[in-house]
């Protein structure tokens, strides 16, 4: 579709009339020049934004992911609506690679968590609503888990037992599957009866101030 032209003030500009024309200049004038990156950025994949750029796609239900990665306005990119920039407040960039599903004992909550960093899409976060008998995973802790890793020796793991969410720390032998135990040397190791009841192993804990 042709681009029009108009002209304000003794200042001409471009009418952008397409989603194709409106997403190529925000690429380009936020520097995401690369598909492949702003599809990890928007948490979409890359033949979207292929598509929208080729006109293929003149709309897309994925438009508000690609303005909040670029942060950009979400009205001007979908309707051409405003200004790119939309209001005087500046828009906050969203990384979508750094949001990760919160699940508990029934699974995906729909809630999410911006992580610090950028995580594979399969990873998960477990808040511990207890104190689980772990130092590293008292009462309040968020718990990154990747649920398709098998636990090694020692290794902290989030469980789901009896509709109760908690860390223990995996402990090889026997001639099951292991068993679970906490930092008490008091208290001792259980064996697990059903492997099922691991969610996943701890990749990072993020505990909040004490006090």
């Amino acid at each position: 579709m042709e681009n029009l032209t108009g002209n304000y003030l003794g200042n001409s500009f471009h009418i952008m009339k397409t989603l194709s024309e409106r997403l190529k200049l925000a690429m380009h004038q936020s520097g995401h020049t690369s598909q492949s990156d702003l599809a990890k950025l928007a948490g979409v994949n890359q033949s979207i934004i292929s598509k929208i750029l080729t006109g293929k796609n003149e709309t897309s239900k994925y438009s508000g992911k690609l303005a909040a990665a670029l942060g950009i306005s979400a009205d001007w990119l979908i309707n051409g609506a405003g200004s790119m920039e939309g209001s005087d407040v500046p828009i906050q960039k969203i990384d979508a690679s750094r949001l990760v599903p919160v699940w508990d004992e029934k699974g995906d909550t729909g809630d999410v968590v911006s992580w610090h960093e950028s995580v594979p899409n399969s990873y998960r976060i477990y808040l511990m609503k207890k104190n689980t008998g772990i130092e590293k995973a008292p009462e309040g802790a968020l718990v990154l888990v990747n649920p398709s890793l098998k636990p090694g020796n020692n290794e902290l793991v989030v469980t789901n037992i009896r509709g109760s969410i908690s860390a223990y720390r995996f402990l090889e032998g026997g001639a099951g599957l292991g068993f679970l135990g906490v930092d008490d040397s008091r208290i001792p190791p259980f064996e697990i009866s059903d492997e099922s009841c691991i969610e996943g192993v701890a990749e990072q804990i993020l505990i909040g101030r004490l006090r």
